[in-house]
């Protein structure tokens, strides 16, 4: 919280000889009559997550809050000799004065690389205005485990006392981020010869996908199949093959995980690179 600080000096002659005397330093607290908040709807973010967030600016005073701006640095931070920026702003940004959806009077620049600016021409005494806007978080933004984006927000005024700061932090979700990719060969295939089934599993998050099963439904239903994961064969055991139905691995058989992806910032661009994790099944059979 602010403070005023404030000491007097008194000068004064005695006996023909000058003499200056220093008061204690007073000191009492200085509190604003605007209020400035910021927060997240949301405390976690994924690879190209979409973050909203509001700004509250809250006018206690008995006048008028003027020429009001709000600078947003959408969570630059220095990486090396860059500064880098993890959020991309998404228009359109809404503009709530008591509730009431004023937008048309909201102005924004984003001119300046790195940098939001948001314009406010009038906040009226007593009430309490929100902007609402999403960013996307981008190729910037750091994905793996315990990372964070911290978004600072500066209010100025042309009012005194209201200039102030806000942040909000979002830490990057802590989740398995899984996709599959399948294909078939030879194509074309013939009627009566073999078919090979690829089937792909990534994990694109910074955590493991545990207890993975596989399951797909075959039709036409390949005959005499054998399955391999990761180039190992398989035993029968492993799985269960039941009128073309293919479940791997089965309730007895091991689990089977897909670990976490790795994660690369280009020493020079700071793009943030995903290296997929990948578990592969291979599906034999006559068709």
């Amino acid at each position: 919280m602010p403070s005023i600080e404030n000491f007097a000096t008194v000068s004064y002659t005695s006996g023909g000889i000058s003499e200056t005397k220093v008061s204690n330093v007073a000191e009492i607290a200085l509190e604003s009559a605007v209020g400035f908040t910021k927060t997240s709807v949301g405390s976690t973010y994924r690879d190209g997550s979409v973050i909203t967030y509001i700004l509250t600016v809250t006018n206690s005073s008995g006048s008028a809050l003027s020429g009001s701006t709000i600078t947003d640095n959408l969570g630059t931070y220095v990486f090396g000799a860059s500064e880098l920026t993890p959020l991309t702003y998404i228009s359109p940004a809404v503009l709530l004065i008591n509730g009431q959806d004023v937008s048309a009077q909201l102005t924004v620049d984003t001119s300046v690389a790195g940098s939001l600016i948001f314009g406010i021409p009038s906040i009226p005494a007593g009430a309490t205005a929100n902007i609402i806007y999403n960013a996307q978080a981008n190729e910037y933004a750091p994905l793996a485990l315990t990372s964070s984006i911290t978004n600072t927000s500066n209010f100025e005024s042309t009012s005194e006392c209201a200039d102030s700061t806000a942040s909000a932090t979002v830490t990057v979700a802590s989740a398995a981020n899984v996709s599959i990719i399948k294909q078939m060969s030879p194509n074309p295939v013939i009627c009566g010869e073999a078919i090979t089934y690829s089937i792909k599993i990534y994990n694109y998050g910074n955590t493991a996908a545990e207890n993975v099963v596989l399951t797909d439904e075959f039709n036409p239903a390949p005959d005499n199949i054998t399955v391999s994961r990761d180039g190992t064969l398989l035993l029968g055991s492993d799985y269960n093959y039941v009128n073309g139905t293919l479940t791997v691995p089965n309730a007895t058989a091991a689990s089977v995980t897909v670990p976490a992806a790795t994660f690369t910032q280009d020493s020079t661009t700071g793009i943030i690179s995903i290296i997929p994790s990948v578990v592969e099944y291979s599906v034999t059979g006559t068709i």
